[in-house]
């Protein structure tokens, strides 16, 4: 077909409009079949990428919250210990308090 000159080309194409309509019809239905096979193609590579995307998106805020949550709980571990550590001291200070009003009561 490539190697056609102009009045092959022109014969051929008399030739294809002197059939009925019905093989216009078929013809047409084929090179539309392709088409739409190619543009679905297209739109389902598109979608998986998509899709990919999307799971990697997934993955990586999954891992800055497991981050996130990691960190979270460090901080309250620090904060329980400094708070056992606060409530430790201050009762050593009330005792102490008590202990020293004692002692000026009695003297």
């Amino acid at each position: 077909m490539t190697n056609m000159n102009t009045a092959d080309f022109l014969r051929a194409v008399d030739h294809a409009a002197g059939m009925n309509d019905r093989w216009l019809f078929i013809a047409s239905l084929v090179v539309f079949g392709v088409f739409a096979a190619f543009v679905m193609r297209y739109f389902v590579r598109q979608h998986e990428r998509l899709i990919a995307d999307h799971q990697h998106a997934r993955e990586t805020y999954q891992d800055s919250l497991r981050g996130m949550v990691a960190e979270q709980s460090a901080a309250n571990a620090k904060l329980i210990i400094s708070l056992d550590n606060n409530t430790r001291i201050l009762e050593d200070c009330r005792d102490e308090l008590r202990h020293s009003r004692r002692a000026r009561q009695q003297a």
